[in-house]
């Protein structure tokens, strides 16, 4: 297995934001979504997979250890009807009423480090992929470019547990530039190319990774532990890590030498690059590049 980088450039002008608190100022706060119940009322429609929530529960039981130990601040659990649309808005996309991401304790930009396990999909032609929240009392699909830009709050990684979270050819044609400003204080999405598998063997990779990631390679052992090659076929599980930063070497730090209590500066949010597994080949992907 070989990793596989692009990067791209964007121009400031698209990524114009507010100047930001140090990271270092703020209090260490952790925020789960497990969205596993679908159909039922005030629910959105889908399948339901009862391993979300227990996913979830695996990712936040790593940093209650963490909190037991005084090494983190605050861990918060939202599942299933608790996730919603308006959690995930900011507020330069979304009315007072439904941009409620820097919600105390519920929004996702009022954590440091997010976990999510739900349905997803990408749409090429509007250049974005979506999330399926567990209510539909706003919206049913978080989207990347509608919905969201990450960091004007705290939240500085995300790690999407999602189908077509992350797509490569959304990403090449600049579709996740939206996810943030200039400015923004984010800079992992780490996330899935085409479709990825469920069962309980996710539970058990969320609980190594969680582990291993708590002083480095927060980008790398994500790619590590969800990559999954299936022989002949193209539905291989491809996990990617977009990082988003002002120069290679700083994404690059990000990705292999950051961690959960170690968050590098990337400096401005004016490049990416995709980090990714030579030749990866899922459903409902194109197969990556073999080099």
């Amino acid at each position: 297995m070989g990793f596989r980088k692009q990067t791209q450039q964007w121009t400031s002008a698209a990524l114009a934001g507010a100047l930001l608190l140090p990271a270092a100022a703020l209090a260490n706060e952790t925020h789960v979504y497990g969205i596993a119940n679908f159909g039922g009322a005030g629910q959105c429609n889908a399948d339901s997979h009862s391993v979300h929530t227990k996913t979830a529960a695996e990712f936040a039981g790593y940093f209650n250890g963490l909190v037991n130990q005084g090494l983190w601040s605050d861990v918060r659990t939202l599942n299933n009807t608790s996730a919603r649309t308006d959690l995930w808005t900011d507020p330069s996309k979304g009315s007072v009423t439904n941009a409620q991401d820097a919600q105390a304790n519920a929004g996702v930009d009022d954590a440091d480090v997010l976990f999510v396990h739900t349905h997803g999909g990408h749409n090429l032609a509007d250049l974005r992929s979506w999330l399926v929240m567990g209510s539909n009392a706003d919206a049913c699909s978080a989207m990347t470019d509608v919905h969201m830009s990450l960091g004007n709050g705290k939240l500085n990684i995300a790690v999407v547990k999602a189908c077509q979270s992350g797509d490569f050819e959304v990403w090449k044609q600049g579709g996740y530039r939206e996810l943030v400003t200039s400015t923004s204080g984010f800079s992992m999405w780490n996330a899935f190319h085409g479709d990825s598998s469920c069962g309980n063997f996710v539970k058990r990779y969320v609980k190594r990774y969680a582990a291993n990631s708590r002083s480095d390679g927060v980008g790398e052992n994500w790619i590590d532990e969800a990559y999954d090659w299936d022989i002949g076929k193209n539905n291989d599980d491809c996990p990617v890590s977009m990082v988003f930063g002002e120069t290679k070497a700083l994404r690059l730090s990000m990705f292999e030498n950051g961690g959960w209590r170690d968050r590098k500066n990337t400096g401005r949010k004016t490049n990416s690059s995709f980090f990714s597994v030579y030749g990866c080949d899922p459903d409902n992907g194109q197969k990556l590049p073999e080099e």
